[in-house]
């Protein structure tokens, strides 16, 4: 299969990518344009503490026009917040058109996940508790209206990465009439794989003696939603014979203000697999608190080299995860029981074995690279075999 990926910033060298815009529309039109919704919408609005993120597009992008003109058979659409396709841009993308639901975001009047529980999006939005507001014509109503009459005009075929993800999708107000398919992410299983553990500590200097815990996200330490601080309370669950006994490692971050009640080694920002198979294979269990995921990679790739996950049960981890079997799983930020599911696979030696090998067979049977490009082939062949308006 010819693909091709079109982005508005590029890092590495990725094959078959091509830049949308020119440099002046990339480089200086679309952050100004940017900075410019967010004041005005901060202008107008308050947040809550932990406010979700959301980006209410509604400035001018005409990127849609360089995805029309390009040579294809199929449009796949993944993340194209701030700013990249605003609602309306979207309803001029000619097809037929995947959209990837990567988040919230195409059934949201804007947010790409909440921090209040809010399903105001199995209606139309508005009166938005992620902008403090009492107003039901508010910027994500007006943002709601736009997606979903962009929705109805090009009626795209929407795959989610979980099967809560295609229950959100298939309740919200925009996609309820679209045609939902559940595909996961997929892992490259010759890539990420497991590495003798006291080999990956030799390699990283880390001790020999010690159970290590591993935790590791983007914004490991500063996102919120990433959980730290359910981290935190999880690891000071853990009974005083495990004190002396536990070594935690991190990546993501190179420090944090508020310190883990362990030795602790921050790693930083580890940009290639080897680094990363590397400290997954280094680890007894991988720690995964997040408030929130729509699928996490993070938990993928621990699997995939072979290392347990303890984890709260949001998302797609509960699909990856089988409890007590490859990793343990526990109710949305209950730092109490997610310590319970650390200490089950830290504490027997011969009990975590078998959850290593059960934690890579999963991966290789139900995410290897192969086995998810087989399922998008089949989607691809059935959407091109039939006439448009029919398929989609």
């Amino acid at each position: 299969m010819d693909s091709h990926l079109a982005i508005v910033e590029k890092s590495g060298n990725i094959v078959n990518s091509h830049l949308v815009g020119s440099k002046v529309a990339r480089r200086v039109i679309r952050p100004l344009r940017i900075r410019l919704e967010q004041k005005l919408v901060s202008a107008f609005f308050s947040f809550p503490p932990h406010r979700a993120y959301s980006t209410f597009s509604f400035l001018p992008s005409f990127a849609y026009k360089s995805l029309n003109a390009f040579p294809k058979d199929i449009l796949q659409v993944h993340w194209v917040g701030e700013g990249f396709l605003p609602p309306w841009a979207i309803g001029r993308l000619q097809g037929p058109v995947i959209w990837t639901l990567r988040d919230t975001w195409p059934f949201t009047g804007g947010c790409h996940f909440s921090s209040t529980g809010c399903m105001r999006y199995r209606e139309r939005c508005g009166k938005c508790p992620e902008l403090c507001s009492s107003f039901e014509w508010d910027v994500s109503r007006w943002h709601w209206l736009q997606k979903y009459k962009a929705v109805r005009r090009i009626r795209p075929v929407a795959v989610a990465l979980s099967k809560e993800f295609v229950e959100k999708a298939s309740r919200s107000s925009i996609l309820r009439n679209c045609r939902i398919e559940h595909i996961p992410n997929c892992i490259d299983t010759d890539v990420f794989k497991p590495i003798p553990q006291m080999q990956a500590r030799n390699i990283l200097g880390l001790p020999h003696d010690k159970k290590i815990v591993l935790f590791g996200a983007l914004g490991a330490t500063s996102d919120y939603n990433k959980g730290f601080d359910l981290l935190q309370k999880a690891l000071g669950h853990l009974s005083d014979d495990a004190h002396g006994n536990l070594f935690a490692l991190v990546f993501g971050a190179s420090q944090s203000d508020e310190s883990l009640p362990y030795p602790t080694r921050f790693l930083g920002h580890l940009r290639d697999a080897i680094a990363l198979n590397l400290a997954y294979s280094a680890a007894d269990v991988f720690i995964c608190p997040s408030r929130y995921e729509s699928f996490s990679n993070t938990v993928l790739e621990s699997l995939a080299c072979g290392t347990p996950v303890a984890a709260f049960s949001v998302g797609g981890i509960p699909d990856m995860l089988e409890d007590r079997i490859n990793g343990c799983l526990a109710p949305a930020e209950d730092a109490k029981a997610l310590a319970c599911g650390i200490a089950y696979i830290l504490e027997d030696g011969e009990r975590r074995e078998p959850m290593r090998e059960a934690a890579r067979r999963v991966v290789e049977e139900r995410y290897a690279a192969p086995i998810i490009a087989a399922r998008y082939m089949e989607l691809y062949t059935e959407l091109l075999s039939r006439p448009e308006r029919d398929a989609l």
